[in-house]
This record gives structure tokens, C-alpha cells and sequence, in this order.
């Protein structure tokens, strides 16, 4: 076998611009999530705020209002179900390829009246064209109100991309 000669120099100026790719290549990703995030105008309006994301990873908080109740006085599932739904999106999106929902379903398990709901999600599997998610809601005393689980069919287009082409 033949090993090329390099210079101690030449090693760690190479090892020293991978890094700096690497950090460019996170600064780029978390501009391209911060965008995404942004532009989910539904979870918006719903008073949804992301709290926290990383690769197959999110969590985020919905403070109930008088809006989010149903005629019981008691959470909409569909507010429930939106607050998971935003969590498996920015998790599923968050390796840069655009993931679309193929199929979900969520369980409750307990009527929250008031306060905050918080939704954590993580990655279960993840391949190249599917993954699967887990979301649990959770109230302000950390009681689980559902679970939400979650498969996405990986696109070959990029997120930042579609950041790009889509509208406002």
C-alpha cells in the first residue's frame, strides 16, 4: 500500500477548515430551522413557541386560552393534536430534507382546563425515505395528556431550498 506523505502542517490545517465547515454547515442548518419555524404561520397563530430543536429533536409550549377550549371547557383535541403535529414537523425537518407527513395518530389521555402544554418529540427511526416520531404533551405539572406518533416520507428536496421558492 502506498500512504502519501503529508506534512504535520498540512494535517492540521486540513483537520482545522473541516471544523470550521462543520460549524458553517450547524450555522447554516440552525439559520435554515429558525426560518422554518418562523414560517409555520398555523402554529403561530396558535400561540405555539418552539422552544428547543436539534436533529430529530424538538420541543415546544402552548399557553390555553379561552381559544383552545372546547364547549366542555377543556382543551380541543385539535389544539392538542396541532401542538404535536408542530413538534413532529420541526423534528422531522430538521436533518435539512423536506419530510411530509403519511401518517399519524395521536391518544389522549387526560382533560387539561387551563395553564401550558408542552410537546417533546423525538426521533424513533429514521432512514433514507421514511422516519418515525414520538410526541408526548405533557401539562404544567408534567402529567402526560397525549401521545402523538408520527411517519414522514423523506423528499430529496432541501429545506432551504423550499425556504426559498415558497411564499411568506
Amino acid at each position: 500500500m502506498y500512504f502519501p506523505a503529508i506534512s504535520v502542517f498540512s494535517a492540521v490545517t486540513a483537520f482545522k477548515e473541516t471544523r470550521t465547515q462543520g460549524r458553517d454547515r450547524k450555522g447554516l442548518f440552525m439559520d435554515a430551522m429558525k426560518k422554518f419555524v418562523a414560517k409555520d404561520h398555523f402554529a403561530k397563530h396558535l400561540g405555539i413557541e418552539m422552544l428547543e430543536y436539534s436533529p430529530g429533536r424538538a420541543k415546544a409550549r402552548m399557553a390555553l386560552q379561552g381559544h383552545h377550549l372546547n364547549s366542555a371547557g377543556t382543551a380541543h383535541g385539535g389544539a392538542i393534536f396541532s401542538l404535536a403535529d408542530a413538534v413532529f414537523s420541526v423534528a422531522s425537518n430538521s436533518h435539512g430534507t423536506l419530510a411530509m407527513a403519511i401518517n399519524v395518530s395521536i391518544s389522549y389521555f387526560k382533560a387539561v382546563r387551563s395553564g401550558s402544554l408542552i410537546a417533546e418529540g423525538h426521533e424513533v427511526s429514521l432512514n433514507p425515505k421514511l422516519a418515525t416520531y414520538l410526541i408526548e404533551v405533557r401539562d404544567d405539572a408534567g402529567n402526560s395528556v397525549a401521545l402523538f406518533q408520527g411517519t414522514v416520507y423523506r423528499k430529496k428536496d432541501a429545506i432551504a431550498d423550499i425556504l426559498t421558492t415558497s411564499p411568506a
